[in-house]
């Protein structure tokens, strides 16, 4: 069990008992995000620990339960999802899949499909290779200068500052930190240098990065889970992608033990878990700035095509919403493809990000380095979404479409000649 961090947040949960489970949004944010209470996970016993999607399975989420323990464990629980792919309930009960002992709140992967899991009070740092049920690596973090316990950890995003660098902070100490990872002959990371950076208090638990251009977040922000504070605060991110504490605004208060926190790579919508408090997982929506979703593939010159945007998909106001396609061969031909149903399947050694009835716009050539020197990541594609192209394809305010860049790339053999970017999904706004 969690220390409380001060005697003041212990006398203020003691007077005001089951009332912390009454959550409320904050005042810059009630206006235009809802949440849903799912309730307790069945069979995952308490106290709930970090919460994330099951790799390439969107309606599975992976829940750490027994949390803080030597029993601690990752369950798998299915979720059900409305029209809109809205999660509004579980599906099914968990079920104990992932040896996790003391897991805390937090629950990252890596870029090579690593998971990184942070323990409490033992100030540990798990590690496991894809497929694997049981920690392939088990790191004392006391020995590498986090200050103990350690209660979360997260990779900054593609597309935000700071992005790759590897966070972890101390539930205690409420102190982050930049660590250096460096991949090893297994397959996991090494730890290097870890270097402070800031304090929010609070005692971070789940991290999740937040697009400017949502409501309520002028800017680049994070969202973080802070248990000692029964709340979900939101904090603008500095050029290192670390939270500024004099922005600190709450997000959602009157919890009792925020714990993990995810984002729905279907909708966007927040997901976090409780540490005791019922034992609950909340999902909140109303985020609708475009978001990058799903992996893009390792192209045969070692590059990761990457889909972003500029513009704002609407159909009023400027008419200006663009999609860039980055690091593809240069001298090849490419489509971008869309949806309004995302998907996971295999394609070409990579991931197809869509399913159901998907479309392409036409094919374009990736320019880039002339012919003749060499073969390398130049190549770019380029799509302009115009309000005609929208209301021309029956796209009404509220749809949310997805979209993903495919390629051709010589340099592998077939059935694996293709290149694709990440995901990126977005909802029409009027």
């Amino acid at each position: 069990m969690k220390p409380a961090l001060s005697f003041a947040a212990a006398s203020l949960a003691v007077l005001m008992g089951s009332s912390l489970q009454a959550q409320t949004l904050g005042t810059d944010f009630l206006a235009d995000y809802s949440y849903i209470d799912l309730g307790t996970p069945g069979m995952v016993p308490g106290p709930l620990g970090g919460i994330h999607f099951k790799p390439g399975d969107n309606n599975t989420l992976w829940i750490g339960g027994n949390a803080n323990n030597s029993l601690g464990a990752i369950y798998e629980v299915p979720v059900m999802r409305d029209a809109n792919g809205h999660i509004t309930g579980f599906a099914g009960n968990g079920v104990e899949t992932i040896d996790a002992p003391n897991i805390d709140g937090g629950i990252a992967f890596a870029p090579n499909g690593v998971m990184l899991v942070t323990t409490y009070n033992n100030n540990r740092l798990l590690q496991y290779l894809p497929g694997s049920l049981v920690p392939d690596s088990d790191t004392d973090l006391t020995a590498a200068g986090v200050s103990s316990s350690v209660g979360t950890c997260q990779f900054v995003p593609t597309g935000f500052a700071g992005e790759g660098i590897f966070k972890v902070g101390s539930y205690n100490a409420s102190q982050w930190y930049d660590m250096a990872l460096t991949l090893n002959a297994q397959g996991t990371y090494d730890v290097g240098t870890v270097t402070p950076t800031v304090n929010t208090g609070g005692g971070p638990e789940g991290i999740v990065y937040i697009q400017g251009g949502n409501s309520g977040f002028t800017v680049d922000s994070v969202l973080i889970s802070e248990y000692g504070a029964n709340a979900v605060r939101a904090y603008e991110i500095d050029a290192n992608g670390d939270p500024i504490p004099a922005t600190q605004r709450d997000f959602m208060t009157s919890l009792s033990g925020a714990e993990g926190a995810v984002i729905d790579p279907v909708t966007g919508d927040f997901l976090f878990s409780t540490f005791g408090g019922g034992n609950r997982v909340i999902v909140v929506s109303g985020f609708d700035q475009p978001t990058q979703f799903c992996d893009g593939k390792v192209n045969s010159q070692g590059c990761v095509p990457t889909i972003d945007f500029v513009g704002s998909p609407t159909l009023s106001g400027p008419d200006d919403f663009v999609l860039t396609g980055t690091n593809f061969l240069n001298n090849s031909f490419g489509i971008l493809i869309w949806s309004t149903t995302p998907g996971s399947i295999s394609l070409g050694g990579g991931t197809l990000c869509l399913s159901g009835h998907f479309y392409r716009h036409p094919v374009q050539w990736s320019g880039g380095t002339a012919g003749g020197f060499g073969t390398d990541c130049s190549g770019t594609h380029t799509d302009a979404l115009q309000q005609s192209w929208f209301m021309s394809n029956a796209l009404t305010v509220g749809t949310t479409v997805y979209v993903q860049y495919v390629a051709r790339d010589g340099g592998y053999n077939m059935p694996n000649d293709y290149s694709l970017s990440n995901g990126l999904r977005f909802t029409i706004r009027n």
